[in-house]
Parts: structure tokens; C-alpha cells; sequence
């Protein structure tokens, strides 16, 4: 009993904190949406016009523990500087969500330069080795 109580209490958790990650990427719906590539390239620029620069990755993550801690940190970096959230995107990647991630990786560089990862990721490794 005890195990199936916790088993609720970490799913729970776990759907709350993806559904504030969602809420504050601007995806307020609470199932998954599959749309269409025209939708996901509409929400980009829609997005765009109102300054919101979401850029998503997807795929399983592995890194060593220095690493998680630098990527927090540019994270942070990206937002606070550019107003760039970078947002962890899970596994499930959709025609709507492919298209939104390529049409606003465009609006990205097309405002920031074609270089703005890696020269932000520069600057954020710069300052965050001062810090150490």
C-alpha cells in the first residue's frame, strides 16, 4: 500500500511540474496536441511577435553532473540576456511541435544571429568559469 502511495505522490508531482513547465512555455492545454505543421509554424510566429523566444530540444539527455549544472546556469543565461527559454521538449515530438521548433529556431537566428547558440553558449561558459 505504502508503495502504491508513493507511486501517486511521484506521478503527481511529476505531471504538475511538466504542466508548470508547459504553462510558462505558453502551452496551457492539459493533453498532448498533435496539430499539424501549419499550427506548429502559426504558434512561432505568434510567438514572435510578442517576444517570446521558446527554443525546444527533445531526446533523452546525458551528461555528467558538472554538465547539468553549466546547462541550468546557460539556461538562466539565455533567458535573463536574450529572453531565450530553452525548454526541455520530452520525447514525444509532433508535426505541430517539429515545424514550431524549426520555424522558431529561424526567427531566432534571424534576430539574434546565425551564431547565437553557440556565441551565447560562449559567453555563459566565460562567465560561469569566473563564478567557479
Amino acid at each position: 500500500m505504502n508503495k502504491i502511495f508513493t507511486l501517486i505522490l511521484i506521478f503527481t508531482f511529476g505531471l504538475s511540474y511538466s504542466q508548470s513547465k508547459k504553462e510558462q512555455s505558453g502551452i496551457k492545454n492539459d493533453s498532448i496536441f498533435i496539430g499539424n505543421c501549419e499550427s506548429g509554424t502559426k504558434r512561432a510566429i505568434k510567438d514572435a511577435e510578442n517576444k517570446i523566444y521558446n527554443s525546444y530540444s527533445y531526446g533523452l539527455k546525458i551528461k555528467k553532473e558538472d554538465d547539468w549544472k553549466f546547462d541550468e546556469f546557460y539556461e538562466k543565461y539565455m533567458e535573463s540576456k536574450y529572453g531565450i527559454l530553452i525548454i526541455d521538449g520530452g520525447c514525444l515530438i509532433t508535426p505541430d511541435s517539429k515545424c514550431y521548433t524549426d520555424k522558431m529556431k529561424e526567427i531566432i537566428t534571424a534576430e539574434f544571429g546565425s551564431d547565437i547558440f553557440k556565441k551565447s553558449r560562449e559567453e555563459a561558459k566565460t562567465i560561469y568559469n569566473k563564478r567557479e
